[in-house]
This record gives structure tokens, C-alpha cells and sequence, in this order.
């Protein structure tokens, strides 16, 4: 898996600490000393391989609405059968959190499908399932957000369900504890206008695991 490093721009960054540390009910600002836990950076769980496509834009002709999709190839080489349900969450540099699938029109989907000419890609709802075992019984995948706002240059999507590794985490002042997953974490950015980039693929800059 390509591993790409570039400095993180400091407005989105900031604004995804708040946001996992509100779902989480923890305080934004934590003791220096009491760092989140970090995955491994090799498999100590069972992972799926997860072969990412490209991030783009696309404009529906009929209703001049945008909407941002994303490809990718889900492969199972563990010991057992998986079940795969995806959890693509896309975050802007707006304050959007956008979940695939949601309010997203089927003729959508289709059109999306039918100018990537792939009929063998599997919408949100679709690939949900049985993951068998090896190559031969790989999936592809369509996942598909509304752009509400096209004037954003940061963008953050994090691919849940790849990895069976989980931390176990507890609050500072409730004692509650919470289990976190390993999660992948691809950020891109968008120079320039969004509107103007339709259907090429935005910029990859930074490729990590999380623990979310």
C-alpha cells in the first residue's frame, strides 16, 4: 500500500480532533501524557486487503447537484470467511460528515456505474456480505457522498471494517469505556475550484492507520 507524507494542513486536522473527541464524549484537549493508543503498524488481527481507486467528482447533468465517489477493491486473504460491511466516512474542510450512501439517489449510483463502464462494481448497499476467502472472490466497490459544498480544499475519508484490531480506551472523568478499531485514514486535497476538477481524481497527500 502506498504510503504518501505530505505537512497536514492544520484547519481539518484540528476539526476531526474535536469531532472523534465529541462522538467520543472525551475533551478535546487531553494531558500530554495520556496519548490515544496507536495501531500496529503490522497485522496482530485478521485485515482485509483494500486496494483504494481514486477520489472524484461528478455533476448530475439533469439537476446540476455534485456529488464526490470513490472506487475501491475488497479482498479477503485471512484464514476465514469475512463479512464485509463498509463504513466510508467522508469529512470537509466545510464541517461536513458524510456517510456513503446516505441521500444518495439510485439513478445516481447508476450513472456513476454507467460512465465507469465496470459492471462488476457493487453499490453501498449491494456489496454488503459474505467476503470469501482469496483473489478469485474479491469484490468491487462504489461508495458515493453528496457535495453539498464545493468550496473545500481539504478532504478526509476513513475506510472502517478492514481490520478486526481494537483498543480499549476509557474516559477520563466517567471511567466509561469505549472501543476504538483500526481504521484507515486517506486525506486529500483540492487545489483550486472543486467544480473544475469534475470527474479527475483529487489529490492524494497522506495515507495512515487510526485508531477511531
Amino acid at each position: 500500500m502506498q504510503h504518501l507524507v505530505r505537512p497536514r494542513r492544520p484547519v481539518l486536522a484540528a476539526m476531526l480532533v474535536a469531532a472523534v473527541a465529541a462522538l467520543a464524549g472525551f475533551p478535546a484537549s487531553r494531558p500530554a501524557d495520556a496519548g490515544p493508543p496507536q495501531p500496529s503498524p503490522f497485522p496482530v488481527r485478521w485485515e482485509l486487503d483494500f486496494d483504494a481507486g481514486p477520489l472524484r467528482l461528478y455533476l448530475d447533468p439533469a439537476e446540476q447537484t455534485a456529488w464526490w465517489y470513490f472506487t475501491y477493491q475488497i479482498t479477503n486473504r485471512t484464514q476465514r470467511d469475512r463479512v464485509w460491511a463498509p463504513d466510508l466516512v467522508l469529512y470537509t474542510d466545510a464541517g461536513e460528515i458524510l456517510d456513503s450512501g446516505d441521500a444518495v439517489p439510485t439513478r445516481i449510483t447508476e450513472a456513476i456505474r454507467g460512465l465507469l463502464g465496470d459492471e462488476l462494481l457493487e453499490t453501498q448497499s449491494e456489496i454488503i456480505g459474505d467476503l470469501l476467502q482469496g483473489p478469485e472472490h474479491a469484490r468491487d466497490g462504489l461508495a458515493v457522498w453528496p457535495a453539498g459544498d464545493l468550496a473545500v480544499n481539504e478532504l478526509t475519508l476513513f475506510v472502517g471494517g478492514i481490520s478486526g484490531e481494537t483498543a480499549r480506551v476509557r474516559h477520563p472523568r466517567t471511567g466509561q469505556q469505549f472501543i476504538l478499531r483500526k481504521t484507515l485514514q486517506r486525506d486529500y486535497l483540492v487545489p483550486g475550484a472543486a467544480d473544475t476538477r469534475l470527474n479527475q481524481p483529487i489529490e492524494l497527500v497522506e495515507e495512515r492507520w487510526v485508531m477511531r
